[in-house]
């Protein structure tokens, strides 16, 4: 039985950290290589070398540890690619082929993040549909990304709407990188990165 969520261990000492870091991992693997209707707290315990009850010491349950690492995923993406951009502006305003270059770099970027682990990010993706704190949490996340993005289209003076142009752009990439690493591709990830790169970029700053 798992025990009330005050008695969960918040670990002090190295070795408990390293399990707890050890059952992450572990999930991780899980999640990726059997689904989430596969993987259990037992499951889990097992291939992180620990007894089950170990694993209730340091989370409540299979969610909570999918609630962690789905929070803390996107954290070097978003530094990656955003971040890229923000950095990239520093000096001063990009001029269209440089900003048409970002953004091929931040799609390849976007398609190889989902490509390293597939499985594991079609798990989190189908969870987000029936968990709602998991939605809610990884939704504020990319509020904050949509609102960098937002402060980016601003010193571009891309459109007359950036929010709105900030969350269609989100949108369109999340949406085509899925379908197209998720899914079935129809083209070759040059092609794509490619042709999504210029999608964006005629939304960012449409000629004529």
């Amino acid at each position: 039985m798992a025990p009330a969520p005050d008695k969960i261990r918040v670990p002090q000492q190295s070795r408990a950290i390293q399990t707890r870091a050890a059952i992450v991992t572990a999930a991780e693997r899980e999640f990726s290589e059997n689904g989430y209707a596969g993987t259990t707290a037992k499951t889990i315990a097992k291939r992180a070398n620990i007894a089950t009850g170990s694993f209730y010491q340091y989370f409540k349950d299979k969610d909570s540890v999918l609630h962690e690492i789905a929070a803390r995923r996107p954290l070097n993406l978003s530094d990656q690619t955003v971040g890229d951009i923000e950095r990239g502006m520093i000096d001063e305003p990009l001029q269209p082929e440089q900003v048409r270059t970002l953004l091929r770099t931040v799609v390849g970027i976007v398609v190889e993040y989902h490509r390293q682990d597939p499985g594991l990010h079609g798990v989190i993706t189908e969870r987000r549909h029936v968990d709602k704190a998991l939605d809610r949490d990884m939704w504020t996340f990319e509020l904050r990304l949509m609102d960098r993005a937002e402060g980016l289209l601003r010193v571009l003076n891309a459109g007359a709407d950036h929010k709105a142009l900030a969350f269609i752009l989100f949108a369109t990439m999340e949406g085509a990188v899925h379908a197209h690493v998720l899914g079935t591709p129809t083209v070759s990830d040059k092609r794509f990165v490619e042709t999504l790169a210029e999608a964006l970029m005629n939304m960012v700053l449409p000629r004529g």
